[in-house]
């Protein structure tokens, strides 16, 4: 199932999500996303590169199962976190023998106004 924001507006293709899965690398990085963390904590915790770290987690944004987003700071420099979006994945095949991936995400309230800053910020980081 496809989130309801404007993040995420489809399923991302099957090929993606099977071959992030099946990377090493990407695995790793999505066991240390049991809460949001930084690409440099990622780098430390799963012992990879930060250019690694960051290919890994554009794979992950691109297979629709890492959320990027600025946490807005005001003792100090924002920051950009990613936390794992799905809490579950669905491989089935249709009628017409087609592959489909369905993803479950997490709940998240919308309605707090640093969460929606944070998501115009992070799409304006996006759009420049």
């Amino acid at each position: 199932m496809a989130r309801n924001d404007d993040e995420v507006t489809d399923d991302p293709p099957v090929a993606a999500v099977l071959a992030s899965l099946d990377d090493e690398k990407c695995r790793a990085v999505l066991a240390a996303l049991r809460e949001p963390k930084s690409a440099t904590e990622l780098q430390g915790e799963c012992d990879l590169a930060s250019s690694t770290v960051y290919r890994k987690l554009e794979q992950l944004r691109e297979a629709a199962l890492v959320r990027e987003y600025t946490e807005v700071r005001r003792d100090g420099p924002n920051a950009t976190l990613y936390e794992r979006d799905f809490t579950d994945i669905s491989i089935s095949i249709d009628d017409e023998e087609a592959f489909r991936v369905a993803i479950e995400r997490p709940e998240r309230e919308l309605d707090d106004p640093e969460d929606r800053m944070a998501t115009f910020w992070s799409e304006m980081r996006k759009q420049s």
